[in-house]
């Protein structure tokens, strides 16, 4: 049921609209009426109409200022206004002001109203169902403010734009470690796909913090939150550590224990020397992530952030050295010595702690250059040599990688080891031969194609399927090799070799070669000679 208020100052037109439908019958009785804004505000006042039809033009108050009175009085029911021909303007004023619909009294139709009393009340009925939701939702988070702040850490902790501040405002959440000197406590669980662990894979912060208040007996030192499936972020005060006479890696060892005893998982915990805040704790939780990398080479299960540094650059170890060194023990003792080169290179990048994502890249890079470098090196199998290639990004091991690495090496083929190698078809050699040729000048792929009489799609599928690598990045490793040649020639004048393989940006060419060899143009020619007094 919804109560309908009569606004109009003309009783003939009350009387019609009384008249018209049957009010009561249809949900819609008629609560009142008046005879303009100023008596209408007093009846809204007392009977709390849902539905307001009223006039526009009415004296003492008309019809827009009635509308801006209720508006100012936050009035939560629809309005619909009556008008008469020419009332255009004050319809759309009114329509601004917030009615719902407006008719027209010489004009209107029972089904008419019918329609528009039922649409108004769907509007009602939607938004009193918004409120009942929304009023659900503020009972919940007063009923559960630990779950609303334990989100809203997650949220501060993942979310690197995240403002807390701006979140706590007028809340009635406790931070209880905004000044407290502290440790970062990151507990997770390496958990394989594999295993039957779907019953455990939530790990619950709860059992954590449960586990945690066992040994600290304080719930005001301490936050515990979950910010992914299988991990979660422990912040303990430096006070209750020393109450308790435990150093971090006494309170971590004694929490292990636990966990492993009760749910028979065994977590892997980053932990940090002393911090104070939530903005150094968030800081320290992406170190923390990223520390967990050093298990890529041993699989630890305490680990302090602070003594893990990884190295971002291979060092001295140049990406087309190594794949130019990897092609001559290749010739010099077959394919499978490969295997021992890639694995001490394994061994040193574990000594020098580089970082995983850095070995990962560089390893991507040899397989890219070596089929170029080498013309009777050729890839047997693209499609498993590009699915083992990616594979190497994803790989969570050093022996993942030296195993993706070494799947991706048995997909190239040396044509002194095998006499059926395929022939590249004609109009590939043809290709190669125009770039090789032109690579000088503005080479684009509509010219190579209008060259070799095929379509540009068709073009860039045969040349990938034959040569191993997109037509683009040949052309650029072309250009490169060719840079290369002039520097080591005795040019010093990086813009004019740039212009002489084509590219007449040089902050352009400067990261193309850069991205081909690993180190910029003017580095190239003193690193070359340095790895020739070496070896």
């Amino acid at each position: 049921m919804f109560n309908v208020l009569l606004v109009d100052d003309e009783p003939i037109v009350k009387i019609a609209l009384r008249t018209m439908i049957n009010w009561d019958e249809l949900g819609f009785p008629i609560c009142g009426t008046a005879s303009d804004g100023k008596e209408a505000l007093n009846l809204v006042a007392k009977l709390h109409p849902d539905i307001i039809i009223t006039d526009l033009k009415m004296p003492n108050m008309d019809g827009l200022q009635f509308m801006r009175e209720l508006n100012a009085q936050n009035y939560k029911g629809k309005v619909i206004v009556a008008s008469n021909f020419g009332d255009y303007e004050l319809v759309r004023e009114a329509l601004l002001l917030g009615a719902v619909d407006y008719i027209l009294k010489i004009s209107i139709k029972t089904d008419d109203l019918i329609a528009q009393l039922r649409q108004t009340a769907s509007l009602l009925q939607e938004e009193q169902h918004t409120l009942q939701e929304q009023e659900a939702k503020d009972q919940f988070l007063r009923n559960n403010l630990k779950s609303v702040k334990n989100s809203v850490l997650k949220d501060y902790f993942t979310d690197t734009y995240y403002d807390i501040n701006h979140f706590l405002q007028n809340k009635q959440i406790a931070l209880h470690l905004r000044d407290t000197p502290c440790y970062l406590f990151y507990i997770t669980f390496d958990l394989d796909p594999s295993d039957d662990h779907r019953a455990k894979s939530d790990i619950s912060a709860a059992f954590i913090e449960n586990t945690i208040l066992n040994l600290i007996e304080t719930v005001n030192d301490i936050e515990v939150f979950q910010v992914e499936a299988n991990s979660i972020i422990a912040l303990i005060s430096t006070q209750q550590l020393k109450n308790h006479r435990m150093e971090p890696i006494d309170f971590m060892n004694k929490i292990r224990k636990l966990i492993e005893m009760y749910i028979s998982l065994e977590p892997i915990i980053v932990y940090t020397q002393e911090i104070v805040g939530y903005d150094e704790a968030r800081r320290k939780y992406w170190a923390c992530t990223d520390a967990l990398n050093i298990n890529f080479y041993d699989h630890l299960h305490a680990i302090d952030v602070s003594v893990i540094k990884f190295a971002l650059e291979m060092g001295q170890t140049n990406y087309v050295d190594y794949s130019i060194s990897i092609i001559q023990q290749w010739h010099k003792d077959g394919k499978d010595s490969i295997k021992n080169k890639l694995e001490s290179l394994a061994e040193k990048c574990k000594r020098n702690q580089i970082h995983p994502d850095t070995v990962k890249e560089f390893m991507m890079k040899c397989l890219d250059y070596i089929p170029l470098s080498e013309s009777r090196i050729q890839v047997h199998d693209a499609e498993q040599y590009e699915h083992h290639r990616k594979k190497i990004a994803k790989c969570k091991t050093m022996d993942a990688l030296l195993t993706a690495t070494w799947q991706a090496f048995e997909c190239l083929t040396l044509s002194s080891e095998v006499s059926t190698l395929p022939i590249l078809k004609k109009e590939v050699q043809d290709v190669i031969h125009y770039i090789e040729s032109h690579y000088q000048d503005k080479i684009t792929l509509e010219m190579i194609a209008d060259h070799v009489n095929f379509s540009e799609n068709y073009l860039c599928r045969v040349f990938k399927e034959q040569v191993g690598t997109s037509l683009i990045t040949y052309i650029n490793n072309v250009r490169m090799n060719k840079a290369a040649e002039l520097i080591m020639q005795g040019s010093n004048y990086m813009k004019e070799i740039s212009a002489m393989v084509g590219i007449s940006d040089q902050f352009y060419f400067n990261r193309l070669f850069k991205k081909h060899f690993g180190i910029s143009p003017s580095e190239y020619k003193p690193r070359q000679f340095e790895s020739k007094r070496n070896s």
